[in-house]
């Protein structure tokens, strides 16, 4: 006789791989909102869906490492902006006041210079995103780590 399968994943890493699957398929879908990578003045900047399934605070987002076509942004020349207050990306982890809604449109500005010289018309760009879950979803260390990936046009 053939042994039921369960019906309730009771095993905790399990199911948190299952959902860094299933958050990632979604944000990978809706991270980028426009497919641009736009001059602006004194870097770059990509325009970014919040990709958490609710809005949370910005301090949720413990790290942003942006590559584009293999050039690595520094920590340090990455800072997100959102509603005209623009913070480094190390910083956002600070902030518990600003709440970034679900599905509103922030942007990554990229302040290396040497990102100019590693633009094509066409661009493959990946976005690292990690945000620290409010409450226990099964996630290791309460993270759900995002690891996106898309082709963006450059607007020089």
């Amino acid at each position: 006789m053939q042994q039921e399968a369960p019906r309730v994943n009771k095993n905790q890493e399990d199911r948190g791989k299952q959902g860094i699957v299933v958050f990632s398929r979604v944000a990978q879908r809706d991270l980028f909102a426009n497919g641009l990578i736009e001059k602006a003045e004194g870097g770059w900047r990509i325009l970014v869906r919040n990709p958490w399934y609710t809005g949370t605070y910005l301090s949720t987002v413990t790290f942003i490492r942006v590559t584009i076509n293999g050039h690595s942004i520094a920590e340090k020349d990455t800072y997100i902006s959102l509603r005209g207050q623009l913070i480094p990306s190390a910083y956002a982890k600070n902030l518990h006041e600003l709440w970034w809604g679900m599905g509103e449109v922030a942007e990554l500005f990229l302040a290396d210079s040497a990102l100019s010289e590693a633009l094509a018309p066409k661009n493959e760009v990946k976005v690292d995103i990690d945000m620290r879950t409010a409450f226990s979803y099964g996630f290791p260390n309460d993270t759900l780590p995002y690891r996106l990936s898309g082709e963006l046009e450059a607007r020089l």
